[in-house]
């Protein structure tokens, strides 16, 4: 107890171990306190995963940077995107199509499963860290005059100058920090899970605006070769009552529904695995810092996965936390309330904005009324007639612009 640490991050996941990586980089050793267990490479590497992450170029190149990309087993780059109105003429293209499998440098990003990203960022954090823990729960938090003191399920104790909570949606240390939180319930669910169709989806992501809510077909890769090319993991948002029906209809019936739905784009959907259901609610912490304290990821905001983006804008967060930190180091502080705060300001209003925009285009999407129907299709439509409205569009999906004044910045990109 006598000994004060310098960080503790509570999470290990993609942005917690993300964090913990690039502090380590920079010459800042973390203790990473991980619930989860240590995982079985064979058993992970054999069990598809039917949901994926949509990893932007900014992501990439921070995992690349923290030698977890480096890791990853399997993945499925994606090099065109498509999104589209069912009851209209509005479309918009990104990229291209490509038959053969793109190189990463000539993609949009990449789909990877989360048993897979969370293999990887163990493996690169049992290499890296002095001090990484699993199957370690906290069970009580408070502030000191040095910090934030923790208290661990087996009674034990630490103490620390910064507490990082990268803890989840459910966040422990959000709610024992007395974080208030801004919820909106979108009364809706997702339902995911993968399938196969009979046309290949040649590395684009598509995504069609239904009566019932979007669905999304996202490449994936399969444990077949001769499968690679026609798997996708789905997404469908749906009102809660439509997701209960749909998740209780047999596999031949859900395989029907899916290609009606989707209006064949990708031909038949021949096979299916069991779905998901999730419910979707947009999350928002009122402060991301307090003196001694930063959340990120999703202990800070979680966003309506419309567009994919959740993953990408934590890994962001992590980035910009990490910058702000190992800039302190340089000066001979660390975690210096105003610095902290200098984080907040750089990643909360972005991020708000993030949730709000996918919110407003969620509640546009779902309108029956002739003029907005109109008006969006319209949209739509302008935006994929202007290359700069889609450049301006793909620079702030892609996150490489956030990183372009910190030490992450992508050099080929500025």
């Amino acid at each position: 107890m006598s000994e004060v640490l310098d960080v503790v991050i509570v999470g290990g996941g993609l942005v917690g171990g993300l964090t913990a990586l690039l502090l380590a980089q920079g010459g800042v050793q973390a203790t990473v306190l991980d619930v989860a267990p240590v995982l079985d490479s064979e058993q992970v590497l054999n069990k598809p995963n039917p949901r994926v992450l949509a990893l932007s170029q900014a992501t990439l190149h921070l995992l690349e940077t923290a030698g977890v990309w480096q890791k990853i087993q399997r993945y499925m780059p994606y090099s065109g995107m498509q999104v589209w109105n069912s009851d209209g003429y509005g479309d918009i293209h990104f990229g291209q199509a490509c038959t053969e499998t793109p190189t990463l440098a000539k993609s949009l990003g990449a789909m990877v499963e989360p048993s897979i990203l969370n293999l990887a960022i163990q493996q690169r954090m049992f290499e890296q860290l002095q001090d990484y823990r699993t199957e370690v729960k906290v069970v009580a938090v408070e502030q000191t005059v040095k910090g934030w003191r923790l208290t661990l399920v087996d009674g034990r104790s630490i103490e620390t100058k910064l507490l990082i909570g990268a803890d989840g949606a459910q966040s422990f240390i959000r709610d024992q920090a007395m974080i208030e939180l801004d919820v909106l319930d979108y009364q809706q669910a997702g339902v995911s899970c993968a399938i196969r169709t009979s046309q290949p989806h040649k590395h684009v992501a598509r995504q069609i605006f239904l009566a019932t809510g979007p669905l999304a077909f996202l490449p994936m890769a399969s444990l077949d070769e001769e499968q690679n090319g026609f798997w996708q993991s789905i997404v469908w948002t749906l009102a809660d009552d439509y997701a209960d029906e749909y998740c209780q209809l047999d596999d031949q019936a859900f395989c029907q529904l899916l290609t009606r739905e989707s209006q064949h784009m990708l031909g038949e959907v021949l096979e299916v695995t069991p779905r998901a259901k999730f419910p979707l609610k947009a999350r928002a912490a009122k402060h991301y810092v307090r003196a001694g304290l930063a959340l990120v990821g999703d202990a800070a905001h979680v966003i309506h996965p419309l567009a994919g983006q959740g993953v990408n804008i934590g890994c962001l967060d992590a980035a910009i936390l990490c910058d702000v930190l190992l800039n302190d180091l340089k000066r001979g502080v660390w975690a210096h309330e105003q610095s902290l705060k200098r984080y907040e300001h750089r990643r909360k209003g972005q991020n708000d904005a993030m949730m709000h925009s996918m919110s407003a285009i969620g509640w546009l999407e779902r309108q029956a009324f002739f003029p907005l129907i109109w008006a969006r299709n319209f949209g739509l439509k302008q935006v994929d007639n202007r290359p700069i409205l889609k450049e301006v569009f793909m620079n702030n999906a892609n996150g490489l612009s956030t990183l372009a004044a910190t030490r992450y910045a992508k050099v080929d990109a500025l």
